[in-house]
């Protein structure tokens, strides 16, 4: 069979075409995808640090220990990515184990492969280690917050996704197909739990500074300047204490979201409910108010709500708890432009009855310690006692009330005992 010369042409045409599709192809496939994939990278990194024990509380994830240290390195270093040149790829990170020797972090980081950066296992070291102060060359130490970490224990590894999320699980075995839900958002929470704090008081005395995401519950009350504290519990209500509000027809405004005072996200008060029997019987009893927002909050990881107990909950005597608030240093001193939070012990009734009587009632509690030097003082009023619990969930206790002066040895800070205070607060609220 003879064929055509312009039929031959066309083949010869058409396979040309084919050849340079092909070839165009293979040139998208091998050269294009450095440059334009949006697929995420992950990487393994680890580090030690010097001034924080080890304790076997640290092997389990779902201990308060494991969980209260997870949220405050997090939290910090969360904020070393975010801060910096890889700030638009940096997507999320999560603590996965603490190990023995002094306390040796393992963590697990999630990145974009796409953007202005390129990311890389030495990028991801390199600006940790930059984001270090108070470097010592001769010890090879450097501080991240509060933390002194060992500069040659630091090394950051790209992992596969089925590594990483073995790692997530906490299972070698984990299958490739498991979803890492813990890395797959940054900075929100789609279903906001009280008590948490994912993401890391008149005036606190002998406290020391906190930083944002830690307290993500505390709010600062404010009519031109700070006045008193108060806590998140729901969207749209807040709790505090009565005896802030003298005047409930003043334009206030809540604070929340910043460790700065007068920073964050903002709300105006919209209705502020006093406890009907607060100074109709024992001076500062059923010291409770609820305010409403003029709006709802949305919540994130430095704005949370905190839990409020069961009316059946109990704080034991002895037990550690901590004030949180931005008040005066000393009595009647200047208010801190700084959170300040400290740890204080729930004070056994017999004693805070007998330090205080005949002003105590069983609508109060006392907290503090009793050889002084740590309480919460003027400008803390309505801000949160909070407790926690072994699961890692913080609770509210107490609501700041009064006290002699403030930090004086055995004159421990009066609380609202939330418990006793619990089924009026849901009445008004429906929290």
């Amino acid at each position: 069979m003879k064929i055509s010369k312009g039929i031959v042409i066309t083949l010869v045409v058409i396979f040309v075409i084919v050849v340079l599709v092909i070839v165009a192809a293979l040139l998208l496939a091998f050269l294009l995808p450095r440059a334009s994939s949006s697929s995420d990278v992950y990487y393994n990194g680890n580090f030690r640090i010097l001034n924080v024990p080890y304790n076997a509380n640290l092997a389990t994830r779902n201990s308060a220990a494991f969980s209260t240290l997870a949220n405050i390195i997090e939290t910090h270093i969360e904020n070393v990515y975010s801060s910096s040149n890889l700030s638009t790829q940096f997507n999320n990170l999560q603590v996965v184990e603490f190990r023995s020797g002094s306390v040796r972090v393992v963590l697990l980081q999630q990145f974009k492969a796409d953007g202005s950066t390129s990311v890389t296992a030495r990028t991801v070291a390199e600006t940790f280690r930059q984001s270090l102060v108070q470097v010592n060359v001769s010890s090879q130490t450097g501080s991240l917050d509060r933390f002194s970490v060992d500069l040659t224990s630091i090394q950051f590894t790209e992992i596969s996704q089925a590594q990483a999320e073995a790692l997530s699980s906490n299972d070698a075995a984990a299958a490739p197909t498991t979803v890492i839900a813990t890395l797959t958002t940054r900075n929100t929470v789609s279903k906001p739990t009280c008590g948490s704090r994912p993401g890391i008081s008149s005036r606190i005395v002998g406290g020391t500074n906190s930083m944002d995401g830690e307290w993500p519950w505390q709010v600062s009350l404010q009519i031109g300047s700070h006045v008193c504290g108060a806590s998140i519990i729901s969207d749209r209500w807040l709790v505090s204490a009565a005896h802030c509000f003298w005047n409930t027809q003043s334009l206030w405004k809540a604070y929340m979201g910043s460790v700065d005072v007068g920073k964050g996200t903002i709300r105006n008060i919209k209705r502020i409910i006093r406890h009907p029997n607060y100074a109709r019987k024992t001076q500062n009893d059923f010291d409770i108010a609820v305010l409403e927002l003029s709006s709802p909050l949305t919540f994130s990881n430095v704005i949370q709500p905190v839990c409020l107990p069961s009316s059946s909950q109990v704080f034991p005597a002895g037990r550690s708890c901590t004030i949180t608030g931005w008040g005066a240093l000393v009595y009647q001193g200047s208010l801190s432009g700084i959170l300040q939070k400290a740890d204080v012990n729930i004070i056994e009734d017999s004693t805070c009855r007998r330090i205080y009587s005949p002003f105590i009632t069983n609508r109060m509690l006392c907290a503090g310690l009793l050889r002084g030097g740590v309480d919460s003082c003027q400008g803390d009023s309505g801000g949160p006692l909070v407790c926690v619990e072994s699961d890692g969930t913080w609770f509210l206790a107490g609501i700041v009330s009064f006290g002699f002066e403030c930090a004086k040895p055995n004159f421990p800070g009066v609380y609202s005992r939330v418990t006793v205070l619990r089924d009026w607060v849901k009445q008004q609220t429906g929290v």
